[in-house]
């Protein structure tokens, strides 16, 4: 993601300042796990969690105290990642390769960047982190909001945008083709 110039910041007041370093403190780690999943590399992880944040700091007094700060963070990197989509026109949708197409990796393990990634590539391995790979980017977003984060149908539609009947049919539609995909790996490996 490349960084776009962005509008001064006002001086920070002392209650901003500590509302954003308990911020960074408590969630940075999961903004920054939910964005490289998001987006599978370290740059543009790293880019969408520091323009959230960002965020964050602008708008901390709209901040509903009593609510989930979390699925708050969650929403911004949403919208960010979903606008530099957008702005991108599509870059980060990759096409589902052909039996015998060169896969990414060229059977390579790719270095693991985030302690999260690196627990999924040993205790669920490469077939899954290459399917993964593989969904489009809204059924890989809801996936990871559902099976990897466990919130609920509601939070989900809430961070998403969308009613909770399109969160359903989204998380259907991305278990089924991972589901295809994982058989797939498979049945390549066995032959």
């Amino acid at each position: 993601m490349a960084t776009r110039p962005r509008k001064p910041l006002e001086p920070a007041t002392p209650e901003q300042r500590e509302f954003l370093e308990k911020a960074m403190t408590d969630y940075g780690r999961a903004a920054y796990s939910f964005a490289y999943r998001l987006t599978g590399n370290e740059p543009d992880a790293s880019d969408l969690t520091q323009d959230a944040f960002i965020r964050v700091f602008r708008a901390w007094r709209s901040f509903q105290p009593g609510t989930s700060f979390l699925s708050w963070i969650y929403r911004i990197i949403t919208n960010l990642y979903r606008d530099e989509l957008r702005r991108r026109k599509g870059v980060f949708h990759q096409e589902l390769p052909e039996d015998n197409a060169p896969q990414e990796y060229g059977g390579a393990k790719p270095l693991a960047i985030d302690p999260i990634e690196s627990y999924m590539e040993t205790q669920l391995g490469e077939p899954l982190s290459v399917a993964l790979a593989q969904l489009s980017p809204d059924q890989r977003h809801v996936l990871i909001l559902a099976d990897i984060e466990e919130l609920s149908y509601q939070e989900i539609a809430q961070i998403v945008g969308c009613s909770i009947g399109t969160v359903r049919s989204r998380l259907h539609r991305a278990r089924n083709q991972l589901k295809r995909l994982m058989l797939k790996a498979r049945h390549s490996e066995n032959r």
